[in-house]
């Protein structure tokens, strides 16, 4: 598999270029500053762009998307209940998304984990089983926060303990920004580090500063 991680913009933000070196199509995740500093990135390695996946709708995860769509007409995959602020927010979504469902990206598989609690269509996308990109649901050694509109502490609080905590030890994470002491991990690693992995009840992950 094809895998990089792209730092962009002011905001700590990362995106996520992978893809099949087979067919060398690729997808991008969260284009959200520097759309040009992530098409050099194909262009360079030689993949075209066939997707853009959104890990969430907020502004600093999107707003390089309709650049990216112009320039490579890639089909736009979010979760369902995204789809109308994204269409507000002037994009199309192709492909609407849930839990489970997996999208190819040539040969690589795409798992859809729906994580909501950062905003309700929250999504964490599992690639051929080993790498896990979190988006704002889950960072390095911290999570996404829930003060915003759509936010859901409870939610939140399922889909890392429902559902992350479940994935194998090995998994690699790697999240939406670059707000850890690394830019990424692994859920064994977050399982004993993560006060959000760590945490003993709902109580005791609200608390967390």
């Amino acid at each position: 598999m094809y895998f990089q991680q792209v730092s962009v913009g002011k905001m700590r933000n990362f995106a996520y270029l992978f893809g099949c070196e087979k067919s060398r199509v690729a997808a991008v995740v969260d284009p959200g500053f520097e759309v040009e500093k992530i098409l050099d990135l194909s262009r360079a390695d030689e993949y075209r762009i066939g997707y853009i996946f959104i890990s969430h709708g907020h502004g600093d995860h999107i707003c390089g998307c309709r650049k990216m769509i112009d320039v490579t007409s890639a089909r736009v995959v979010a979760h369902r209940a995204e789809v109308e602020g994204l269409r507000q927010a002037g994009l199309p979504v192709d492909l609407a998304v849930d839990e489970n469902d997996v999208v190819k990206v040539g040969d690589v598989s795409v798992r859809v984990l729906h994580t909501p609690g950062h905003t309700p269509g929250g999504l964490c996308l599992l690639l051929d089983g080993e790498k896990l990109i979190t988006g704002d649901t889950l960072f390095v050694g911290d999570c996404g926060r829930v003060d915003l509109p759509g936010g859901d502490g409870k939610a939140l609080y399922d889909s890392i303990q429902g559902k992350l905590m479940l994935l194998d030890d090995a998994v690699e994470v790697w999240p939406g920004h670059d707000y850890g002491e690394r830019p990424s991990s692994t859920i064994g690693k977050e399982k004993k580090g993560n006060a959000a992995m760590t945490c003993r009840s709902f109580e005791e992950f609200m608390a967390l500063p």
